[in-house]
């Protein structure tokens, strides 16, 4: 190992982020300019990198000058859950299960951040531990790098949603004590009801490592050089798993030559553990090893590599182990692009079979992608990709191309079973591609493949390490001619095959996560959120004359069966209750189970309470048999409120606080109970409402986007469109065409908020292609307002990276305005949600500034690039206080490195004051009316001239 190779820079990007938050990115190029270090700021922040102790211990002391805040480095430490702490160590973390079992394997894991401290555990409870912390002889001991370890430690509750632990530092190295003694302390843990909005961490790492994983499949498949391939790779295991050295070495595939990547490790050291590794000799304890290798073929070996003595934390090596198979696929994959380049057409199929891979998100997606490529790239008549079902025993066709009609609901309606086809059971047993001859197959699949006309199949299974996932097939028809060259045609779907299984595995895990997020982990019902959005699209469709209601169900002296026979036998109560209240459900109706004992029940197609006070009558007997927990018998009730609403325009949290209250009710008449809320009435209207229009609105392309010009001011130019801001309207068929106050304030109501918004945010990608096109338009940026609903919902994310994809518009050619509410209240989701989209390169703004509820301090924490200066700012101009208020919101602006854009500028005067005042931005009616997109035009603005669009 090198010297420099002391601390890992997710420690120093802590720091450096901590500095960002207030101070801004002059505030970090200053700190990092006094400490003198020989590290770039880009090296500093990069969680692959490793750097000296003495580095750290600069960046630590010129920090806290910067900022002035003696105990700066202790809240360093504490923002790590939210700043920086690496995605796969919260997970590893998480999976310990409590703050005592980190603080047990805290000392396994100071190796992850540090190869100049011991640490050792003194004392250890359910709710304390004594830490006894020592830096190695021939390093200078710093109190600020004692504040920051405290500030970690704080932390560890709450990556298990607790408060912050309590530190009592009484001893320290750098007061003469041989060591640091830390007693830290940390509160237990509480049942938090189903109304508490808390977001799971372990979740946001999910999907912050599913995205990790789809970035590396997208970075892998537009490049072509094997160096540059395995480079890549070595650069994403070391962000995924942190160690002071890492080592990848494999057998190129174009020759004997053995191509070695490392990080860390000297030129003769790396030489010598490459010999080792690729001989498969054990490097020992402090290295963990994963294989390089594919179902077809073995390349090598990855290994991360910790300190002497050391040892990574448990599971890293699954983490490891995503990314060498990634490698492995790429190598395979390049071998095969390598051997199709002979056709130019065959080439771009590929690589766009990968791009479309890279966007597809369920398992249908990825199987008609891949059915869509193969004949075109195989050269065959058709193709189809079957998937196995482990619990049936039997492949199924998820998707076929190329086959007519009537052959597809063959496909579609045969399963192949092992015990009926020999040929599946020697493919499956071998795990071997196969060539299929009609003359040569068994009766059932002869009968098979006359029946859809098919000749000639090669198939190759779908392989995901030694898992089976499904099988790829190209047929010939039976009317032309065999393959020219069976075993060239076999490797191309071979190497499709192994694209296809790396984007099914990726789908699977997508589809997960996103069942994980939206069900319940121990009973596997429908949680909060999805029990929500079921009930708002079952009050949505709900016509005249009919009803919907909720039943919400509540255990009777729940808490007692876990007081008594524990939280296990809790549990298992809990997942029978699941059971037998799905078993007294009408076809059709859904249960979903809120937080603790509390359950509710879904019942579309209610013409009246009688039915859903039947329907609670089953609920409550399917409780009169006794459950069975451990061998002994346990009687249980239920208490249930029920709610019913009639009609159009019913509101989803109306009907569920009605339930719950009624539910209140039957707990004090003496539980085990049934009680029905008063009436919920519906509003009445001679027509059909605008709000069941809007639901219908977007699926009949009926909402539009207008576009309003934003110019760029200079001093001593004219001004130059450099935007344009998207602006909804609602095509309506009997209204006409609708202005956004009129609708969009019932959208919020009504939760269609988010889908108009993504929808809004899809149509403008397409429209920012299009300006591509143009040379007049190509530079121009749009802009498209969110609400405050829609930036915390987690669909956001994905949608926008979904639309800049498919439509290839660079992030930067896109702004989401988001209006300065308060709905912007929980700060800690707004941040992190815009931090991601930043991420991404996608820029963010704050509307109507200076109108809401925001305060400027709002601007340190909101990471935003541009504010915009509402029109009662502009209103007054020219007058002299009005202009001293523009260049003073203008001057704290230029501090905090954030653009400002002033909108409804109306008049000459106004626009000449903004320019003498120096604002960057403007918009409005003087400048350009909002305007259908054939009516934008790109131009010079010259004072006094006509507004750049007309309408």
């Amino acid at each position: 190992m090198t010297a420099s190779r002391e601390t890992s820079s997710a420690t120093t990007r802590l720091v450096l982020e901590y500095v960002r938050e207030r101070l801004g990115e002059d505030g970090v190029r200053a700190v990092v300019t006094a400490a003198a270090v020989p590290y770039s700021l880009e090296q500093l922040q990069d969680p692959a990198e490793w750097v000296s102790y003495d580095t750290r211990i600069r960046l630590f002391q010129q920090a806290t000058a910067a900022l002035q805040e003696p105990g700066a480095m202790f809240e360093v430490g504490a923002s790590a859950l939210r700043a920086g702490i690496n995605p796969s160590l919260i997970a590893l973390l998480r999976a310990l299960g409590s703050p005592r079992q980190v603080f047990r394997s805290l000392p396994r894991a100071v190796s992850k951040f540090s190869t100049t401290s011991t640490m050792q555990m003194l004392d250890m409870g359910k709710h304390h531990a004594t830490i006894r912390y020592e830096l190695h002889e021939g390093y200078e001991h710093s109190r600020l790098d004692c504040l920051y370890a405290q500030g970690l430690f704080s932390v560890v509750p709450q990556i298990f949603g607790l408060p912050a632990a309590r530190i009592v530092h009484d001893e320290c190295e750098s007061d003469g004590a041989p060591a640091c003694i830390y007693h830290v302390t940390w509160a237990r843990r509480s049942r938090l009801r189903w109304r508490s909005e808390v977001v799971d961490p372990e979740l946001e790492v999910l999907r912050e490592q599913l995205d990790a994983l789809q970035a590396v499949a997208s970075d892998l498949v537009s490049i072509d050089r094997v160096e540059d391939v395995l480079q890549r790779i070595t650069e994403r295991a070391a962000s995924a798993v942190l160690a002071p050295g890492y080592l990848l070495a494999v057998q190129s595939p174009h020759s004997d030559e053995r191509l070695v990547f490392s990080a860390g490790v000297g030129e003769a050291r790396a030489a010598e553990l490459a010999e080792a590794l690729l001989a498969g000799d054990d490097l020992g304890d402090q290295a963990v090893v994963v294989d390089v290798a594919s179902s077809r073929r073995h390349h090598g070996r990855l290994a991360a590599l910790h300190g002497d003595g050391q040892r990574g934390l448990a599971d890293e090596a699954r983490m490891l182990g995503v990314y060498a198979r990634h490698a492995a696929v790429a190598l395979d994959l390049l071998v095969a692009v390598d051997g199709s380049r002979r056709g130019e057409e065959r080439a771009t199929a590929l690589l766009g079979l990968s791009h479309r891979l890279a966007r597809a998100e369920t398992t249908a997606e990825v199987t008609d992608v891949v059915a869509a490529a193969l004949p075109g790239i195989v050269g065959s008549t058709s193709a189809a990709v079957l998937l196995w079902d482990g619990a049936a025993g039997e492949l199924r066709t998820s998707a076929a191309e190329g086959v007519e009609p009537a052959h597809h609901e063959i496909l579609l309606s045969s399963p192949l079973r092992p015990e009926e086809f020999p040929e599946l059971v020697e493919m499956l047993a071998r795990r071997q591609p196969k060539v299929l001859l009609l003359p040569e197959v068994g009766p059932a699949l002869n009968f098979l493949f006359s029946a859809i006309e098919v000749g000639t199949c090669l198939a190759v299974p779908l392989m995901a390490g030694t898992d089976l996932l499904g099988v790829a097939t190209a047929s010939w028809s039976t009317h032309d001619d065999s393959p020219k060259d069976i075993p060239e045609q076999l490797a191309r779907l071979a190497g499709v095959a192994d694209q296809a299984a790396t984007a099914l595995s990726n789908a699977r895990l997508l589809e997960t996560i996103k069942h994980q997020s939206l069900h319940d982990d121990l009973t596997g019902l429908p949680n909060r959120v999805l029990f929500g959005d079921r009930l708002d699209h079952a009050l949505r469709a709900c016509a005249r004359g009919a009803g919907v209601a909720v039943l919400f169900c509540d255990l009777d002296r729940f808490k007692q069966v876990n007081d008594v026979l524990g939280h296990a036998a809790g549990d298992e109560l809990l997942r029978q209750v699941a059971q037998r209240l799905l078993s007294a459900l009408r076809p059709g109706d859904s249960v979903g189970r809120l937080s603790g004992d509390e359950f509710s029940v879904l019942l579309t197609s209610v013409s009246d309470i009688e039915t859903a006070e039947q329907v609670a009558q089953r609920v409550v007997w399917c409780f009169d048999t006794p459950f069975r927990i451990d061998g002994r018998e346990l009687r249980v009730t239920t208490s249930v409120g029920v709610a019913v609403h009639l009609g159009p325009e019913g509101r989803a949290d109306r009907l569920l606080r009605a339930a719950d209250s009624a539910m209140y009710v039957a707990k004090q008449r003496g539980r085990n109970q049934i009680s029905c809320a008063g009436d919920i009435p519906a509003l009445t209207s001679a027509g059909p409402s605008l709000e069941q229009e809007l639901v219908h609105a977007l699926g009949n392309d009926e909402l539009r986007l207008h576009y309003q010009p934003i110019l760029a001011l200079s001093p001593d130019a004219a001004a130059v469109v450099v935007g344009q801001e998207a602006l909804m309207r609602w095509e309506h068929p009997r209204l006409g065409l609708l202005p956004p106050a009129a609708f969009l304030p019932l959208a919020e109501e009504s939760s269609l908020i988010v889908e108009v918004d993504l929808w809004a945010v899809r149509r403008a990608c397409r429209q920012a292609q299009q300006w591509a096109t143009d040379p007049e338009r190509s530079a121009l940026r749009c802009s498209v307002n969110l609400s405050g609903r829609t930036l915390v919902d987690p669909r956001l994310v994905p949608a926008v990276r979904s639309a800049l994809a498919e439509f290839d518009v660079h992030p930067r050619q896109l702004c989401l305005e988001v209006v300065e509410s308060q709905s912007l209240v929980d700060l800690p989701s707004v941040v992190s949600r815009l931090t991601e989209l930043r991420q991404m390169g996608v820029r963010t703004a704050l509307d109507d500034f200076g109108t809401g509820y925001s305060t400027l301090s709002w601007l340190q924490q909101l990471p935003v690039d541009r504010i915009k200066l509402d029109r009662t700012f502009i209103t007054d101009l020219p007058s002299e206080p009005a202009g001293l208020l523009i260049r003073g919101v203008l001057a704290l602006a230029r501090e905090l490195g954030i653009e400002v854009a002033a909108e409804g500028v109306e008049t000459q005067e106004q626009l000449d004051a903004l320019q003498a005042a120096g604002c960057p931005l403007v918009q409005g009616y003087l400048l350009g009316r909002p305007a259908p997109v054939a009516a934008v035009i790109p131009a010079q603005y010259v004072p006094g001239s006509t507004p750049v669009v007309q309408t």
